[in-house]
């Protein structure tokens, strides 16, 4: 039988295992802010009450364009007014970060798109990447039928205004190489070479994974029966990246995990092929490490998405979303994950 000096020992034990295992929980938000929150009416405080719901520790932005001075330290004092504490990080792009860990230094990478941090959490450092890639020769648009880039950006390819998509793999794949998303990926990967700390890498890639592409899915969402190998997430993945969303997630008909064409609070389409389901995950938090596993992962935003240019919620009812009955300032949904550092 079991003394009670013997008990109160394993229950303490039990109480110190569990504080020590929350207190390596890190939560991360990658959040594409559609121009920071300028598309809709009173955006900044739509963006600042979702950061106050989902309470993240740290959360990478993308289209920060400092239109009228620096916003990352605007949306930095207007949360520290409600009692929610981040210490900012910004190093040029359209890119910045915001951290309840101290930013100890920072410096772009990936040819200007990436902006990579170091941050110290309580000891444990750790390399937090911030992407925004190249929007252009936007490639998955074109087995949907459509361009995607400029200047027919969103223009059906059949001249006679009939959706005529490409079929060639190859030549999907080497138009999405002649974007720069590769060379910018590539860049980054030279600069974490010789890396030891655990690294998370999370933004706005303006490319879908190869893992959202495979047999399962190619009778839906517009993939026109098509198995496509995206490039740029293998590419992540030989080098060791790990997709936190489906890692939790991994079958992508039960669980899609858009991130792309959001519905907003706008009585305005967000779609660029508004004949097609363009709907895509492109917005990711991928991590790298020894000791790290992800705990959880979720969409925040709202339910709808645009298809064929209505609103429509079919197919993600077993997605999990975070803040859906916020006000949504953006284009894009944001990415959730919880990761643990052992």
């Amino acid at each position: 039988m079991i003394s009670i000096k013997t008990k109160l020992f394993f229950v303490g034990l039990f109480i110190l295992f569990s504080s020590c295992s929350k207190e390596n929980e890190v939560d991360f938000v990658a959040f594409n802010i559609y121009h920071e929150g300028t598309k809709v009416d009173n955006g900044f405080n739509q963006i600042k009450k979702i950061i106050e719901t989902v309470n993240p520790d740290i959360i990478g932005f993308t289209e920060v364009r400092n239109y009228v001075g620096d916003w990352t330290t605007k949306i930095q004092q207007a949360l520290k007014e409600s009692n929610k504490n981040y210490y900012r990080g910004y190093v040029g792009g359209d890119i910045s970060l915001l951290s309840k860990y101290p930013i100890i230094d920072s410096v772009l990478t990936g040819n200007g798109r990436i902006g990579k941090f170091t941050v110290d959490i309580k000891g444990k450092i750790i390399t937090v990447a911030v992407a925004h890639l190249d929007y252009t020769k936007y490639a998955c648009y074109l087995p949907r039928g459509y361009f995607g880039g400029t200047p027919n950006w969103g223009e059906i390819i059949d001249s006679n205004s009939k959706l005529k998509p490409i079929k060639s793999i190859d030549s999907i794949l080497s138009y999405n190489l002649s974007s720069q998303r590769d060379e910018q990926i590539n860049d980054f990967l030279k600069s974490i070479q010789n890396n030891a700390t655990p690294i998370v890498l999370l933004g706005d890639f303006n490319e879908p994974s190869h893992l959202d592409w495979q047999k399962n899915t190619k009778n839906l969402f517009n993939h026109n029966k098509l198995v496509i190998n995206w490039q740029n997430s293998i590419v992540l993945k030989e080098n060791g990246f790990i997709d936190s969303y489906r890692e939790i997630y991994p079958n992508t008909v039960k669980n899609p995990g858009f991130t792309w064409p959001s519905s907003y609070s706008k009585n305005k389409s967000t779609s660029w092929a508004p004949k097609a389901d363009e709907r895509d995950r492109i917005d990711f938090i991928y991590y790298k490490g020894k000791g790290i596993s992800v705990l959880k992962s979720a969409i925040i935003g709202p339910r709808g998405y645009y298809v064929k240019n209505k609103l429509s919620i079919k197919g993600t009812e077993n997605d999990i979303f975070l803040a859906s009955e916020l006000d949504w300032p953006s284009d894009h949904k944001a990415v959730f994950t919880r990761l643990i550092f052992k």
